[in-house]
C-alpha cells in the first residue's frame, strides 16, 4: 500500500512580480509502507517547502498528495 504519494507538485511564491521564486517544478515521489528517503539539497532547493505541502502548511498551485490512500489538505485538487 502506498502511504505517500506527490503527484506533479508545483509551488511558485510571489508569481508574477519580481520577486516570484519556483520552489516545487513538477515534484513526484510514491513512497510504501516501511520506505525510508531523505531529502537533501542547498539552501532555498525547496527541501521546506516540500515538507510544508506534505503537511498541510500550504496549498500546493498544481498536483495532488495523497497520504495513506486519502487527499492531504495541500493538494490542489481539493480546493475545488
Amino acid at each position: 500500500m502506498e502511504m505517500l504519494q506527490l503527484n506533479d507538485l508545483h509551488k511558485t511564491f510571489n508569481p508574477g512580480t519580481v520577486n516570484e521564486k519556483v520552489a516545487l517544478n513538477g515534484v513526484s515521489l510514491h513512497m510504501e509502507a516501511g520506505d525510508f528517503a531523505t531529502i537533501v539539497g542547498s539552501n532555498g532547493a525547496g527541501k521546506s517547502t516540500l515538507f510544508n505541502a506534505i503537511t498541510g502548511g500550504f496549498i500546493a498551485d498544481e498536483g495532488s498528495i495523497l497520504l495513506g490512500g486519502q487527499i492531504g489538505r495541500a493538494s490542489c485538487r481539493e480546493r475545488v
